[in-house]
């Protein structure tokens, strides 16, 4: 019996989670995470079937990237699942308290990221700016669904990914390989915007590390984009 196994019997029987162990990996395993790279990319440009610049939208494009996305989602549990890399979710994973601290811990980092673009003139970020343009050419239910979509494919690839699959014997360098992944892909192009997805990502490694619970992880990094995309919509 391995440890997610262990864990979701200790979760079934209601015995508080025990801590967390690495998992057994081998190189061929670890090349699977090309399988989850392509359905993240495949989700991600799914958004392309109803986008329209003139704002029409066909309901049957729109059903297309649902269900197109939904297979995605669901491949990339399967696979996590798979190789032990995430346990059978379980609303006991949903720790409220600690869902509630991590969201603080982000709205701090946004607090201090506004003021660091403020005196340094920044207006805003690059990635934000191509996300803020697509946004506005995309059915508002698409938007939400692609950009909180981060909480369930960034977590898996950026966190889970770097803990309990390539680097799982060496904690330290996941850390690391983590918090740097996550700030690089979100192309900072000054100090500002560096800084400011630098922070982020230290958080959410921060709570991965303590944690070990992709489910956590995933619920604040959800919560936060949802925020930011609704703040968004009601001034589009």
């Amino acid at each position: 019996m391995d440890y997610f196994e262990k864990t979701e019997l200790e979760v079934t029987k209601k015995i508080p989670l025990s801590p967390h162990k690495a998992s057994k990996q081998t190189w061929k395993s670890r090349l699977t995470i090309l399988w989850l790279l392509i359905l993240w990319q495949v989700s991600q440009n799914a958004i392309l079937i109803p986008m329209n610049k003139h704002g029409q939208f066909s309901i049957w494009k729109i059903g297309l990237f649902l269900i197109i996305f939904i297979i995605c989602v669901i491949l990339s549990y399967q696979w996590a699942r798979k190789y032990h890399l995430i346990p059978a979710i379980n609303w006991r994973y949903f720790q409220l308290d600690k869902i509630a601290v991590g969201f603080g811990l982000m709205f701090a980092v946004g607090l201090i990221s506004s003021l660091i673009m403020q005196l340094t003139g920044t207006k805003s970020t690059a990635n934000q700016t191509v996300v803020d343009a697509i946004g506005k050419m995309l059915p508002p239910v698409v938007f939400f669904i692609m950009t909180t979509s981060a909480g369930f494919f960034e977590e898996l690839i950026f966190r889970v990914s770097s803990f309990e699959l390539i680097f799982n014997k060496w904690p330290k360098v996941a850390a690391i390989f983590a918090w740097g992944l996550f700030t690089l892909a979100h192309n900072p192009t000054n100090l500002a915007s560096f800084l400011t997805y630098g922070l982020m990502s230290l958080v959410l490694t921060g709570l991965y590390i303590k944690y070990r619970n992709f489910y956590l992880n995933m619920s604040v990094h959800f919560l936060w984009n949802a925020i930011v995309i609704i703040i968004f919509l009601m001034n589009k």
